[in-house]
């Protein structure tokens, strides 16, 4: 689990383009470097394979010289000529079958022949001669003379040094030729990540000219890979010029629903104030009191549709919403019985759970009966409250007896600053500004749940649903 307020790190982090760069080129340099390695072997192995047949060679022209020379020394001149040839010094040693040296070096190790070697095969082995390593071929040939006596073995030996000079010469050049093709893949690598990448470029541009006031889709042709960014990013900027919209609609009806409140209070506060007879002036400030008291309903009402809009019930707490129904009951009581209602509160006696936020869900119940109060209770009446479990679904109804909302209304009661007219065409002429059914569902939206109105012959019926808490 995370720590609060701990950073994540996150790879690559910095430049696109670089990590683009870093991510092709490394796997050419492993390749380049394996490469290198291999060519390396196969230097190796061709420097040898060349001057093991050139040694097998000078084996063959020993042999004949000293069968010519019936065992004298190899000439320096030949010698010479081989050297000039191999590079390195070149040693020999003639021996006949009963061991006896005709010819040649007889300094060498002891125990040198290879046990394996066989007649007129070339045997190819390394030894240490001065303390320098060297390679060797050994022969074994028969020939038909006195001298020799039959089977006689010629070896001949050289220092390794031109061998390791000739692959490091091939190993260079051809490092040198992975470095032009990898400098050279570089540059084009990075130019061509420069020209691929230049469609985010032209991207950053379009949402750079992006602002409040223009917050259009962006219709530039783009890559296949950046299309569903493009169509995130033009779902996001709807959601924000939308946002935005109903924000600036929002500020703009509470803007005029408070004009008329501040400007009744004014005018009254002036009455009041210009006002010499005690009975009239006591009636204008009971008449700035109902006005102050609107004027607070309201700007509750404003500030707890905000809230109901950007709430959620995922990490809200665990409320009796049994209880939490029947205390608001309570609490209007006084409020019902000096109006001459009833109120009824039908229960269960176990209690049903949600989970949400507390202090809205009391504002919903409490729009719910203040509404009920205002427009649908009549004198002598019954307010009846019903909560009930449906499956995973609580189901709290609010009915009055009052004159009830036309069906063709239903859904405008819950739209914002929406407030009906009485039959005779007038506003209301109690105090309200259309907003507790339209907080009543942002609420409820905001649980995962849903307000409507069902229709019965009398009053009005409003059915407030949220989700049992699992």
């Amino acid at each position: 689990m995370k720590r609060p307020g701990s950073r994540q790190r996150r790879p690559f982090a910095g430049s696109l383009r670089l990590r683009l760069f870093v991510l092709i080129m490394l796997p050419l340099v492993v390749v380049a470097l394996i490469s290198g390695a291999v060519r390396y072997w196969q230097a190796q192995t061709l420097s040898q394979a060349l001057y093991d047949d050139a040694l097998k060679v000078v084996a063959h022209v020993v042999a004949r010289e000293v069968i010519i020379t019936q065992g004298d020394v190899v000439s320096d001149a030949l010698l010479d000529s081989l050297v000039g040839v191999m590079g390195d010094p070149i040693f020999y040693n003639v021996s006949a079958a009963d061991g006896r040296i005709l010819a040649g070096y007889t300094d060498m190790p002891d125990n040198v022949f290879p046990a394996s070697l066989r007649s007129g095969e070339p045997h190819f082995f390394n030894f240490t001669y001065n303390n320098k390593p060297v390679r060797a071929v050994a022969l074994r040939e028969f020939i038909a003379d006195p001298f020799f006596d039959g089977w006689t073995t010629v070896l001949v030996w050289q220092t390794t040094t031109q061998r390791h000079a000739l692959s490091l010469s091939l190993l260079q050049q051809s490092l040198a030729i992975l470095a032009v093709v990898l400098v050279t893949a570089s540059a084009a690598v990075w130019i061509g990540i420069a020209q691929g990448l230049r469609p985010l470029i032209d991207l950053r541009q379009a949402v750079s000219l992006r602002s409040p006031s223009e917050l259009g889709p962006i219709r530039r042709v783009v890559p296949s890979e950046v299309r569903p960014l493009v169509g995130t990013m033009n779902s996001l900027f709807a959601r924000l010029q939308g946002e935005l919209q109903r924000r600036n609609a929002f500020i703009a009806n509470a803007a005029h629903q408070i004009r008329n409140p501040v400007a009744a209070i004014r005018a009254q506060a002036e009455a009041a104030l210009s006002t010499k007879d005690a009975t009239t002036r006591d009636a204008r400030l009971h008449d700035l009191h109902e006005a102050a008291s609107d004027l607070s309903r309201l700007s509750q009402q404003l500030l707890s549709l905000e809230t109901a809009d950007h709430s959620g019930a995922a990490d809200g707490e665990l409320i009796d919403f049994t209880r939490l129904v029947a205390d608001m009951a309570r609490k209007f009581a006084p409020a019902a019985v000096e109006r001459g209602v009833d109120i009824n509160l039908e229960a269960p006696d176990n209690a049903l759970k949600v989970r949400g936020n507390a202090i809205l869900l009391r504002e919903a119940i409490e729009n719910l009966l203040d509404n009920a109060l205002r427009y649908g209770a009549v004198n002598e009446g019954e307010l009846k409250l019903t909560l009930v479990r449906q499956d995973q679904i609580i189901r709290l109804t609010v009915e009055d007896d009052g004159p009830g909302i036309p069906g063709a209304a239903s859904e405008k009661v819950f739209e914002r600053f929406q407030r009906l007219q009485q039959p005779d065409g007038k506003d209301q002429l109690r105090s309200g500004c259309g907003l507790g059914l339209a907080i009543v569902r942002s609420i409820a939206s905001a649980h995962d749940g849903t307000a409507y109105l069902d229709q019965k012959d009398k009053g009005c019926c409003v059915v407030f649903c949220l989700p049992l808490a699992s």
